[in-house]
């Protein structure tokens, strides 16, 4: 099991925390702000935050602390949201 995480600010602001885990062939995402004590589940996270957790693998795979093939499937879902951002793009997740 890998555990992945990293924190953003969003548009008010607010400290938003971000963690991806990776466990038996399956990625978890979940959320949280500073203000809220509970870590919410995602089926995915937004675009920002999937291109943020893409940075922060690269970064572990420069240093050869993460296989490639985590960060394949990672670069695999941000084509999917960026697809559906194309079809869609009055609706901004």
């Amino acid at each position: 099991m890998t555990k992945h995480e990293w924190r953003e600010r969003d548009e008010e602001g607010c400290l938003v925390y971000y963690r991806a885990v990776h466990h038996a062939g399956r990625w978890q995402f979940f959320s949280t702000r500073k203000t809220d004590p509970d870590w919410n589940a995602h089926e995915a996270l937004p675009l920002e935050a999937m291109e943020s957790l893409r940075e922060v693998l690269w970064n572990k795979h420069q240093r050869r602390r993460l296989p490639l093939k985590h960060l394949e499937q990672i670069e695999e879902m941000l084509e999917r949201l960026r697809e559906e951002a194309e079809e869609n793009p009055e609706s901004e997740t």
